[in-house]
């Protein structure tokens, strides 16, 4: 018999207890090497909730908004967004009126060329 032990690195499957959040924080990329005079933003998951980490979809989404975020791109697949008790972030992301780009990448793969 093969028993499986939790790691640290397993989601619960309770729902997570919210507590204060600090501010989302998106880290700002110049694209001017690229001779673009946009910025791209880099930031964690929204709504994650992991070990010690509880944010807030809502209070996440809000924050992009402020920012005009008009595009998000989600690089986690859906097995993720579910671990990550946001499994409804692409449903919500769009409700919000940001356009989402999808590109699932598994742990441990490269990025598909195309």
């Amino acid at each position: 018999m093969f028993t499986m032990q939790t790691s640290e690195f397993d989601s619960s499957n309770e729902e997570p207890v919210e507590n204060e959040q600090t501010p989302f924080q998106v880290s700002w990329l110049p694209l001017s090497l690229v001779n673009c005079s946009q910025f791209l933003g880099l930031c964690s998951l929204p709504g994650c909730k992991f070990k010690v980490v509880r944010r807030n979809i809502q209070k996440d989404m809000e924050e992009l908004k402020n920012y005009d975020i008009q595009d998000i791109f989600v690089f986690c697949t859906r097995g993720e967004l579910s671990k990550y008790w946001v499994p409804n972030l692409l449903n919500f992301c769009q409700q919000c009126g940001i356009i989402i780009h999808h590109y699932p990448i598994p742990d441990g793969h490269m990025p598909d060329t195309d």
